[in-house]
């Protein structure tokens, strides 16, 4: 996807603190500066108001910008913030990523590449390492630079947040990320945008042509946030929005989310 017809991408890296963690994903963007998506513009987030970019990044041609809010926006907040800019701005897709996580060669451009395939995709991830089994790669690799990108591309119930790109036209019919049922970190909040998007007709993608490896919680374990606290903010907002049988719809036993999340990711599925 190059020339004329490259979609105009606007990619957002929410951080609080871990600057070693964003130079590095970073550092795995723009390996691939000159050839990255022509229009791409490349965002952090800067939560903690104290991140300065590496002299490495600045010598790239898509010359990534901090934006600092003067508050903690937390993950929510900062893909609300971007969508919004996305929206205002005219890019075509928002992509929002993880600063605890590696990045396959080539990432963007297979990352966005099915919107292009698919126009009634709403939402698109990469394939990964993580607990999800529906959007986990079909080989791992030992590591995200040793990934081989794939053609494979799979409609899935939802997409898990940690590496994700968002089709802007489709987020201005259908909305923005519910930080009232959501108002902590936004877990959950992916969930509910998948389900309202499919009930407007669209779908969610994970594509192999673009993977991340993700080191899980890096910035909630420096916050001491625990993952009970984040199990009772999905329960709460999914259930306010959709009812106790919201798991079903997205393809989820009704015994997923237990306390503590005990239970292996197979045992979570329908």
């Amino acid at each position: 996807m190059t020339g004329p017809t490259s979609p105009r991408v606007l990619v957002a890296i929410p951080a609080y603190g871990s600057a070693e963690l964003t130079d590095t994903v970073l550092a795995d963007l723009l390996r691939d500066d000159p050839d990255l998506l022509p229009d791409t513009r490349i965002v952090v987030v800067d939560n903690a108001g104290d991140y300065e970019l590496p002299p490495s990044a600045l010598a790239t041609q898509h010359q990534p910008t901090v934006y600092r809010a003067g508050a903690n926006l937390r993950w929510i907040g900062s893909a609300n913030g971007a969508l919004q800019s996305a929206m205002d701005e005219g890019f075509d897709v928002c992509a929002v990523l993880n600063n605890d996580t590696r990045l396959s060669p080539g990432f963007l451009a297979g990352l966005v590449a099915p919107f292009a395939e698919r126009p009634d995709a709403a939402i698109v991830a990469a394939c990964y390492d993580d607990f999800w089994l529906h959007q986990r790669a079909s080989v791992i690799p030992e590591t995200a630079a040793a990934y081989a990108p794939q053609p494979t591309v799979r409609e899935v119930p939802f997409c898990d947040g940690t590496a994700i790109a968002f089709s802007v036209p489709a987020i201005a019919e259908i909305g923005l990320l519910d930080t009232v049922a959501f108002p902590r970190h936004g877990y959950g909040s992916d969930i509910d945008l998948a389900l309202r998007a499919r009930a407007a007709g669209y779908v969610c993608l994970v594509t192999e042509g673009a993977y991340v490896s993700h080191l899980r919680r890096a910035t909630m374990n420096r916050l001491g946030e625990t993952s009970e606290a984040n199990r009772i903010e999905i329960l709460n907002g999914m259930d306010s929005l959709w009812g106790e049988d919201w798991r079903a719809q997205v393809g989820l036993s009704p015994d997923s989310f237990p306390p503590h999340n005990t239970g292996s990711g197979a045992s979570w599925y329908l």
